[in-house]
């Protein structure tokens, strides 16, 4: 294995930034190497300063996290050395994650006027797109005569009544049950047929048959939504849990910052290539 840095008496070797770079943008770049190297190195001074705290990880928290683990490694320990190294790691990431939830645990005032200001600043991205909310009936594709069936029904209806009723009826979709209603939806979340449909449609109106990979639909559009802003009082609660987070973000990076500065003599790179 090669050394290439020492954090207190914490080894790093190209090993663990090989692993590390895996989940980085451009992995084999140097550049991404040196970011996995920092990564690792933010994480043991952590690390000490969690344990300095008195921070450890107990037996079933261990358990919990062993368990969450396997399932995403390839391949389980195949020796008592690689036991203990995954042991160690996992000990490791339970420290690690309760400090950092410690010292992010912040009550960080934030006031409607700050909240303000930032949707203000913001408030070109604070948008509901154009929406519609829609009914179909279903003949699915592998009944016999699956369009013969949709057209005689079409023929049949009227008015919305009339949709409703056969849907109930005659909807191959699990949505009968609900007179085929699909909800609302923006452009580019449902299929395209039904979607080129429903945005041509007024609200009220009922399509001729659209024919797709499930089968031919007749579609009834029940509501419309335009693109608007959303008001503040809407978004007040989700922009201020996100301002909180960000604060969060925000006071983890000048703390790791900090630790950088305080324990600058205890990091060691030992392979120049790393240096940045």
């Amino acid at each position: 294995m090669h050394l290439v840095a020492k954090v207190f008496d914490w080894d790093i070797t190209e090993e663990e930034i090989a692993s590390e770079s895996a989940h980085l943008v451009g992995q084999d770049s140097d550049l991404a190497q040196v970011h996995a190297l920092n990564r690792l190195i933010d994480r043991f001074l952590l690390l000490h300063q969690a344990q300095s705290k008195g921070i450890d990880a107990s037996d079933e928290e261990y358990d919990s996290a062993l368990l969450e683990t396997l399932e995403d490694i390839e391949a389980v320990p195949s020796n008592d050395e690689e036991t203990r190294e995954l042991e160690e790691r996992i000990r490791r990431r339970i420290i690690i994650r309760k400090y950092v939830q410690q010292i992010c645990a912040l009550d960080v005032p934030i006031g409607d006027e700050q909240l303000l200001a930032f949707y203000e600043e913001q408030k070109e991205v604070f948008f509901a797109p154009e929406a519609v909310r829609a009914a179909h009936i279903l003949i699915r594709a592998d009944q016999p005569e699956a369009e013969k069936l949709a057209r005689e029904l079409r023929d049949r209806i009227k008015t919305e009544e009339d949709f409703q009723n056969i849907c109930g009826a005659h909807s191959q979709c699990p949505t009968g049950v609900r007179c085929g209603d699909l909800g609302w939806f923006p452009r580019g979340r449902m299929i395209k047929e039904l979607e080129d449909a429903a945005f041509g449609l007024e609200v009220g109106e009922i399509s001729d048959i659209i024919h797709s990979r499930y089968g031919f639909h007749i579609l009834m559009v029940t509501d419309k939504k335009v693109q608007r802003t959303v008001a503040f009082e809407e978004i007040r609660d989700s922009l201020k849990s996100r301002l909180l987070q960000l604060e969060r973000e925000f006071y983890l990076i000048r703390h790791v910052n900090g630790l950088r500065k305080s324990y600058q003599n205890q990091i060691r790179i030992l392979d120049s290539r790393y240096v940045n």
